[in-house]
């Protein structure tokens, strides 16, 4: 690793920023929202895994975005609906837990919606609604993917100055993001994991990253791009394991396609 000055990351940082969409609450006119009861259309059917249906967490009209900043790679139009399992008991790290997340997209917006709860969903399943507009921002990467950097020499201050970079974007709001980089609080390796998660490889040890299989799917880690993270947040209700964050992950021609079948979905928590 080499010694890199703190003026060289935060240039490194600034220069890699990107556009992203802030979701804040709003007292306004908004369908988009993070949770309460989602308008999906009659036609889809609530998701489930294992028998139980899924928890609702949030709904996204695309529409909206693209008149506040247009995204490079997202839909103008269309709208999405985000499920997760009620029990939080899969993070995201072994294949298996494919399925206990759910992304639905629609272009139809005429359809009338479905406006009730199937039975089967707890109350912890449930959050209050929070309708939200959204914010250009700009957003930069964490220092924890500059792995080529020995950062020993940084001092208390000099980290805090540089997360103060990645956050001020939020003021001091929840950390709700469509695009861009993610908030990580564990490892900011959430691409590749995805990618070998996927692909059927157990990410929860180093075995996953360690199998001979890794290597070849590791080059496809870059196809992949942040959908949406959701903060923990104390208005909805939602706490993601300990003050945690869930990330829905989408390769980028998946999107191109609008194929939101394959989204991967990592949960990290401190």
């Amino acid at each position: 690793m080499n010694s890199m000055p703190k003026d060289e990351i935060v240039k490194w940082m600034t220069g890699s920023a990107v556009p992203a969409i802030h979701l804040a609450a709003t007292t306004g006119k908004s369908w988009s929202k993070i949770g309460g009861t989602p308008t999906l259309p009659q036609s889809q059917v609530w998701p489930s895994w294992n028998g139980v249906p899924l928890s609702f967490l949030a709904q996204i009209d695309f529409a909206e975005v693209s008149a506040v900043n247009k995204l490079p790679g997202f839909p103008d139009s269309g709208r999405a609906f985000f499920f997760y399992d009620q029990e939080q008991s899969t993070w995201g790290f072994d294949p298996k837990d494919r399925g206990s997340w759910v992304v639905i997209y629609t272009e139809d917006e005429n359809e009338a919606p479905r406006l009730s709860i199937p039975t089967g969903i707890n109350e912890l399943g449930l959050f209050v609604e929070k309708p939200v507009a959204f914010r250009a921002i700009t957003s930069v990467p964490d220092i924890a993917r500059k792995v080529d950097v020995d950062f020993q020499s940084f001092s208390e201050q000099d980290f805090d100055e540089l997360h103060k970079l990645k956050s001020d974007c939020f003021e001091d709001l929840q950390r709700h993001q469509l695009g861009g980089y993610p908030s990580a609080i564990q490892s900011d390796t959430m691409e590749l994991e995805c990618q070998l998660a996927s692909n059927g490889l157990n990410c929860g040890d180093a075995s996953g990253f360690e199998d001979p299989k890794a290597t070849a799917l590791k080059e496809g880690s870059s196809d992949w791009l942040l959908l949406l993270q959701l903060d923990s947040d104390a208005d909805t209700g939602m706490m993601w394991g300990d003050m945690g964050t869930v990330f829905f992950w989408i390769r980028r021609q998946d999107l191109a396609k609008r194929d939101f079948s394959m989204v991967w979905m990592i949960l990290q928590c401190g």
